[in-house]
């Protein structure tokens, strides 16, 4: 029986007496002693997103992107789905692709210089509090995030941390949550309707 004296730090078991990163084996069964004080029952990151309404948000990024075009993608309430795949299936990973829902809290806008040709997601506040398909062996818990691409990189950095990117190209990676059908892994690799879609439409739009 091994027993350490560790600190607890950016996700990290440290032993105290090396200063070494402590590794543990998945599945196996581990006893924690320590003061009452030192287990934190709930998510001791608090994050603070306040989503704003229509008109508030609106005028926030015409304030914020000064010579930028703004074109609404999405509406707050509006639903997305979103898949994380691993590279590589660990001992500890039941299967290597998963697939979360995505919810807006406030409305999505594309933003562009005027001059140049390129889009680019504004920030979002939104949430996934879903998983879709998949099994992580324990129950999948809510992530907030201030973007698309923040809420991905954040299911990634907390479920699969160092396995994966956390990078993504949000237009091509969230998919309009389907009315009629199960949302689904098969179901997402055959469709098209991403936000990639929606933006190419809008430019189509424009000319």
């Amino acid at each position: 029986m091994k027993n350490f004296e560790v600190t607890f730090k950016n996700g990290l078991l440290i032993d105290k007496q090396t200063g070494k990163r402590i590794n543990l084996k998945p599945f196996e069964t581990y006893y924690l002693q320590g003061d009452d004080h030192s287990f934190l029952l709930e998510e001791y990151i608090k994050t603070d997103y306040k989503p704003l309404g229509t008109d508030e948000k609106l005028k926030t990024l015409v304030k914020k992107h000064k010579g930028y075009e703004l074109k609404q993608l999405a509406s707050a309430g509006d639903k997305f789905v979103f898949r994380v795949g691993l590279g590589k299936r660990f001992e500890e990973d039941v299967v290597r692709e998963y697939l979360f829902d995505a919810i807006l809290q406030e409305d999505l806008y594309m933003k562009k210089k005027h001059n140049k040709e390129s889009w680019t997601l504004c920030n979002c506040v939104c949430f996934s509090d879903k998983l879709l398909e998949g099994d992580l062996g324990f129950p999948f818990k809510k992530i907030e995030a201030n973007s698309l691409s923040e809420l991905f990189a954040n299911v990634v950095s907390t479920y699969f941390n160092m396995k994966r990117s956390t990078a993504c190209n949000a237009f091509k990676t969230f998919y309009k949550y389907p009315i009629e059908d199960r949302p689904g892994l098969l179901w997402l690799k055959s469709s098209k309707l991403n936000l990639d879609l929606k933006r190419k439409a809008i430019v189509i739009n424009r000319k």
